[in-house]
C-alpha cells in the first residue's frame, strides 16, 4: 500500500495498439503479484461507468499511458483529478510496435517502472508533490 495508506488504483489506457495492450498486461501482472500495492486496476477502454464515477477521492492514483497520444491524460484533464503518479510507457524506453503483441520483457520493464515510481513518490510528502 502507498505510504499514506490509501487504496491504490492503477488506471491504464489499454488501447488496441502494442503499447496500449502492454499497459493492460503490466497492470494485470502488478494487480496479481502485488495486490496490497495495486488494490484496483481500471482499464480506460473497459470502464463500466464514466471515469468520474470510477475514481475515488481518497485513493492513491497511478495513471499509465502507452504512448504520446496520452489518452488517459486527456480523459483525466476533463475530470480535474490529478494522479499521484503519471507514466508514459514510450518515455520509459518502450518502443511502440504497431499491433504486435507485448513481449514478456516489456511487461516486466513497465511493471518495474510503475513500482519504482510509486516507491519514489511515496517518500515525498503529498504537500510537496502538490507544489511541483
Amino acid at each position: 500500500m502507498s505510504g499514506d495508506d490509501r487504496d491504490s488504483t492503477l488506471l491504464t489506457c489499454s488501447g488496441i495498439s502494442h503499447t496500449g495492450q502492454l499497459t493492460t498486461r503490466a497492470g494485470t501482472s502488478l494487480r496479481c503479484r502485488h495486490p496490497h500495492r495495486v488494490t484496483r486496476h481500471l482499464l480506460l477502454t473497459a470502464l463500466g461507468r464514466p471515469l468520474e464515477e470510477e475514481l475515488r477521492d481518497d485513493e492513491y492514483l497511478v495513471v499509465v499511458d502507452g504512448c504520446e497520444e496520452c489518452c488517459v491524460k486527456k480523459r483525466m484533464a476533463a475530470t480535474g483529478v490529478q494522479p499521484d503518479v503519471y507514466i508514459v510507457a514510450t518515455r520509459e524506453g518502450i518502443t511502440k510496435r504497431g499491433m504486435e503483441e507485448a513481449r514478456y520483457d516489456e511487461i516486466e520493464t513497465l511493471s518495474r517502472v510503475i513500482i519504482l515510481k510509486m516507491d519514489a513518490i511515496e517518500i515525498v510528502p503529498k504537500f510537496e508533490r502538490d507544489h511541483e
